[in-house]
């Protein structure tokens, strides 16, 4: 079954190549490893602390087991764009196939106030300590995983029952001690309890000589990056707060990555963070189809962490949002690099105002009615640019962009034009690219070449 994470990978690099998407080469921190956003799942959006090891490999198991049609993948050839794809139309393929391979547990796994003096979940060893009551044996969990082609991953520096004593040295290196007795080759560092070091975490796990990806959400030394992605301690960040399933939120959450997708400090081997995707999640709101797919693309676009949150136990929200999460297209402009990690291109100078903006609270937010996204996704021997035309606003508007501003010179015939989402060609473009009776929170992404 390990041929799964095998074909996956293959299938994702060869849709890369099919749409001549390419790499640079980029050091990174030394687990060699995060140099394309990564792709997976994790359990807190839809379950929050409602887990145990039965649901997880449940997860694990319908992650791979779940399987559906595809749509036939397009891409440039020459001048046109021609059908082409990686697999024959009418195969069936699991998101795993796909490329989401990284899948982890989040908090609430620890035995709360089970260390010295009731305090705390490290033992006096500083070692972690597992409620086993809820999972019960974490290698067996681990193994599951590979076994089916997943990379399983967890969570340190907990916010449920914090651990507010275990900040010694023991402490961090317990931590990774678990994680490799565990057989986890990932973890999220959130910033609630005291191991607020993430270079220290970072330091111990390139001594153990094993590759473990390293996500910092808000932890600490440094939380945020400020030099290039080769010197980072970490392979992506969180660039924003707690997301939640609504259109403010997503869209605050989206802004958050423009300082650093901006300044080159998100990029292989390092990427900014927006938090994972709420498609398909039904716990504390629950997105529309259109919102969804404006979601999706969005992080897309920015080169994010694609890291779904749904319940995939629920066959009836994996058929609804299958048309997005499997779009190949899309998923290739996320893995590509070529130096831009995705821009804001435009926006309206008229704000629109949207309620519960974030997780916890239910907060205020403004946000300009329409925006518009580029990133280059290849230089030769064609130049091509993703674009995501988005309309925040509450009525339906045309949304358009010079297509100089992309950084596009069109030949006389015009540019060539994909859209991303209904998978079809548009007419040559040159000058202004509108999108017409743009739908309220809905987008047109599309792949321009000249």
């Amino acid at each position: 079954m390990a041929r799964a994470n095998s074909r996956g990978l293959k299938q994702i690099q060869l849709q890369v190549a099919l749409i001549a998407l390419f790499f640079e080469s980029t050091a990174a921190i030394d687990n060699g490893i995060g140099y394309r956003p990564p792709m997976g799942w994790r359990s807190w959006n839809q379950f929050q602390c409602n887990i145990s090891q039965s649901l997880i490999e449940t997860q694990y198991m319908e992650l791979a087991r779940q399987r559906r049609r595809t749509t036939p993948t397009y891409t440039f050839t020459g001048s046109n764009l021609i059908l082409s794809r990686s697999n024959q139309t009418g195969d069936t393929i699991s998101v795993v196939d796909l490329g989401f391979i990284s899948a982890g547990i989040d908090d609430c796994w620890q035995k709360c106030d089970s260390g010295p003096g009731n305090q705390g979940f490290h033992d006096s060893n500083g070692y972690p300590i597992v409620d086993t009551s809820l999972f019960p044996d974490m290698k067996s969990m681990t193994n599951k995983a590979k076994s089916l082609g997943i990379i399983p991953g967890w969570y340190g520096n907990n916010c449920h029952c914090r651990d507010t004593v275990c900040n010694e040295l023991k402490c961090f290196e317990g931590d990774v001690q678990a994680t490799l007795d565990f057989g986890f080759e990932s973890i999220k560092l959130d910033g609630c309890g005291v191991e607020k070091n993430v270079s220290l975490f970072a330091e111990l796990f390139n001594k153990s000589g094993k590759a473990i990806m390293i996500e910092n959400c808000h932890n600490g030394n440094p939380t945020y990056p400020s030099a290039p992605p080769k010197e980072s301690p970490f392979n992506f960040f969180r660039s924003s707060t707690d997301i939640r399933p609504t259109y403010g939120s997503v869209i605050s959450n989206l802004q958050s990555v423009i300082p650093y997708n901006s300044e080159g400090l998100s990029g292989p081997g390092c990427w900014a963070y927006p938090d994972m995707l709420e498609v398909g999640v039904t716990a504390q709101g629950q997105l529309s189809f259109v919102e969804s797919r404006t979601h999706f693309g969005a992080w897309c676009i920015v080169s994010s962490p694609l890291v779904l949150s749904l319940d995939f136990r629920d066959t009836h929200m994996v058929d609804a949002t299958w048309p997005i999460i499997s779009n190949e297209v899309a998923i290739g402009v996320n893995q590509a690099y070529v130096g831009s990690s995705g821009m804001l291109l435009a926006q309206s100078n008229v704000n629109v105002t949207f309620h519960n903006c974030s997780w916890l609270k239910n907060p205020v937010c403004q946000h300009p009615s329409w925006q518009v996204w580029a990133k280059t996704v290849r230089l030769v021997p064609t130049k091509q640019v993703a674009i995501l035309l988005m309309n925040h606003g509450e009525q339906t508007q045309d949304v358009s962009i010079d297509l100089k501003v992309a950084r596009l010179n069109c030949p006389a015939e015009g540019c060539a034009v994909r859209d991303v989402w209904n998978h079809k060609d548009l007419p040559k473009a040159n000058g202004d690219f509108v999108a017409k009776l743009l739908p309220s929170h809905d987008s047109r992404f599309i792949l321009v070449q000249e």
